[in-house]
């Protein structure tokens, strides 16, 4: 049900006592306006500074006197008519304020005179905050964000005025407003109006200005960040087998799909020995799919007060929902749901977000494809291991991939024919066992060589030095690599790439 529908179930119910949970008291004043107009229900607002505002006057008339938060409540016992709505602006303050005992306690008297008289006090507030005592008899509804309906009725709203020349074309009118998604009403009108007093008109930049404020508003919301569409499939060396499931996958975002009922992908993980891409593969695929990356910090999760942690993981998964379809990253996913153990120090919050993860992954009908990576598989609480479509196992980059790996960087340093200029066969050789996050380390050791040797350029020498001063992480943490390929060996994750016929760096782990 979209939110007209929800009110309206509400009021039909004869429901008296409802806290809307949204920031935007206007859309949800003028839905209410709508639903008055149409049930001949009367409406007014109330708030501590300005008092009473009539906004659909009723059959019977609201009694509109000067009250205070203290004699509102006896006002209303006493005059307020039937056939009426009252909605009371940020009036979690005063349940919860200094008098709450005898507030709550009104409040719970009045509800059987409320619903008797059809008569519905609507409390909205920013946040989700009723008083124990009131929780049997407060229905919450907390206020889903804007949809792309919405948008389209509060663009023509902004440009109704404005020539045709200036406006954009349907299709560019589309993008402009599911770009916008994520954002309230009040911050959709904000970014309309910044895009013609940029431009003068809306085109194309439109999109990537109200993509921006989305940013901002996503970011602000503390446990996630947007990650831009930075990275294409070039700058990932090898992972072949991984990157033809996920290109296949990527028709299921289609409009074909939806018209066959083809359900969306729930999500990847990605484990395996640290440095071998899995972090620039979550890049990578928002690039691949052009869909935002949104990157869950579950540092941010946590809060200190009692529930604010659920309360932290719901607004992301909502808000990754509102902006979907996008892809949510999680890394070392391991670290982030640890804590659920049983007898670690934060195991009561973090069992209660790992469920209220778990259950939203189950549930969620929205297009949120997750990648979540780990590489610490022991640590993962095996409640996790059914939520997602595959597990593929990361290895040690064979030959070839080695070779592309030495490639993207060098390009990146500038190198324009890598392959001319250096021995790479040399390279990969002397680079068994070594991870792309170390021959990247390689490359940049190199750079810094050349540059301090008279800034020439970089040599193969420079290179085979650097390789020489690195211990891979191979030889490092053999005994972890051995334990993570148990992972592939036993069939519980697929490989990343394809097996190689012989190659020293794949099949074993280097000797100390």
């Amino acid at each position: 049900m979209n939110l007209e529908q929800e009110m309206m179930m509400l009021i039909s119910a004869g429901v008296p006592l409802v806290n809307l949970v949204s920031y935007e008291e206007d859309r949800v004043l003028r839905k209410l306006a709508e639903i008055g107009e149409r049930e001949k229900l009367g409406l007014a607002s109330w708030d501590m500074a300005d008092g009473f505002q009539i906004l659909r006057q009723g059959k019977t008339a609201l009694p509109v006197k000067d009250v205070t938060s203290d004699t509102l409540l006896k006002h209303l016992s006493e005059k307020m008519p039937g056939a009426q709505i009252l909605v009371l602006k940020d009036f979690h303050q005063v349940w919860n304020g200094p008098k709450k005992a005898l507030v709550t306690r009104k409040l719970r008297n009045m509800v059987p005179q409320l619903r008797a008289e059809a008569r519905f006090v609507w409390v909205t507030s920013p946040v989700r905050e009723v008083p124990v005592e009131l929780k049997d008899d407060v229905v919450v509804l907390e206020v889903p964000l804007p949809t792309v309906e919405d948008f389209d009725a509060l663009f023509q709203e902004v440009t109704g005025k404005l020539e045709r020349r200036v406006l954009p074309s349907p299709e560019v009118r589309e993008k402009i407003l599911r770009s916008a998604l994520g954002l309230t009403t009040t911050q959709a009108r904000l970014a309309f109006s910044m895009v013609w007093a940029a431009y003068g008109r809306f085109d194309e930049r439109a999109i990537e200005l109200v993509t921006r404020k989305k940013r901002e508003v996503i970011q602000e919301s503390g446990a996630l960040e947007f990650w831009p569409e930075s990275e294409g499939e070039s700058s990932v060396g090898g992972l072949g087998l991984l990157k033809a499931w996920l290109k296949k996958l990527e028709c299921a975002f289609s409009a074909k799909a939806r018209a066959k009922d083809l359900p969306f992908p729930r999500g990847v993980a990605l484990i395996g020995i640290p440095g071998t891409g899995k972090s620039l593969t979550a890049k990578m695929l928002s690039g691949l799919w052009k869909l935002p990356l949104l990157r869950l910090d579950m540092g941010a999760v946590f809060g200190s007060l009692l529930g604010a942690s659920e309360a932290n993981i719901r607004l992301a998964t909502h808000l990754a929902d509102t902006v979907s379809p996008c892809i949510l990253w999680i890394d070392e996913m391991e670290k982030a749901f640890a804590g659920s153990a049983a007898g670690s120090l934060h195991a009561g919050a973090a069992t209660r977000v790992l469920g209220t993860f778990l259950t939203w992954m189950q549930e969620h009908k929205s297009p949120v494809f997750v990648l979540a990576t780990a590489n610490d598989v022991a640590a993962l609480p095996p409640e996790l291991m059914g939520r997602f479509d595959r597990w593929y196992f990361l290895d040690l980059p064979d030959e070839a991939e080695r070779r592309a790996i030495f490639k993207i960087h060098l390009e990146r340093a500038g190198e324009i024919f890598p392959e001319k200029r250096f021995r790479l066969a040399e390279l990969v050789d002397k680079s068994t066992g070594f991870v792309g996050r170390e021959i990247e380390r390689v490359v940049r050791e190199a750079q810094f060589t050349a540059f301090a040797d008279n800034e020439r350029e970089i040599a193969t020498e420079d290179l085979l030095g650097a390789l020489g001063e690195v211990v891979p992480i191979s030889q490092s943490h053999s005994e972890a690599i051995q334990e993570l390929r148990k992972w592939k060996t036993d069939g519980r994750a697929f490989p990343a790439s394809s097996e190689p016929k012989q190659d020293p760096g794949r099949g074993r782990v280097i000797d100390v």
